[in-house]
């Protein structure tokens, strides 16, 4: 009788420590989520200390319909926007190679489909792995504490860096490249 007793107590025993891990992961990801979304929150402490300096001024652009009536050879001067240009991706039905995304004042990139730049199907992308941002007229970078760092041009980024023209940014297994 003595060992059913104390099988019986070993289940409940297990199944509460079960019961544990669970609720610890769902208050992680619950934790996680939240992060994430005061991150994006509009004037909120983080979204301020994620891009430090002063308020950068905006790309200037034409309104639609002046661009739409405006001649060809008028809107091929107008200076494009920086931006960044898929040149590998690890999922090509999603990502496809030649995507260009703006670089607005904050772009986030990363695997998490509430980024800017989003590495949709890029197992070696963090959630929210790096940060492209506008500060004095000048695109900086910078890595978010991504588990698998992020390269510029080969090299790991350890530090926010400027971004030039031609620049090679390896995030996970995607590649993308800066275009002023």
């Amino acid at each position: 009788m003595a060992p059913d007793i104390l099988w019986l107590v070993a289940r409940y025993a297990f199944l509460g420590l079960l019961y544990l891990f669970v609720l610890s992961v769902l208050r992680a990801l619950v934790a996680e989520m939240r992060a994430e979304a005061t991150v994006l929150a509009p004037g909120s402490p983080a979204a301020v200390a994620v891009a430090p300096g002063p308020e950068p001024a905006p790309v200037p652009r034409l309104a639609p319909a002046v661009a739409a009536t405006a001649p060809v050879s008028e809107r091929l001067r107008e200076p494009l926007p920086p931006r960044l240009v898929v040149v590998r991706s690890p999922d090509p039905g999603r990502l496809p190679v030649g995507t260009t995304f703006p670089i607005a004042a904050v772009t986030t990139i990363g695997r998490g489909e509430h980024n800017s730049v989003p590495l949709w199907g890029d197992q070696f992308a963090s959630n929210n792995h790096a940060l492209a941002f506008l500060r004095d007229g000048v695109v900086h970078l910078r890595d978010r504490g991504s588990t698998n760092g992020t390269l510029v041009n080969g090299q790991r980024l350890e530090d926010e860096t400027l971004l030039a023209d031609g620049d090679r940014i390896s995030v996970g297994t995607t590649e993308l490249q800066f275009s002023a």
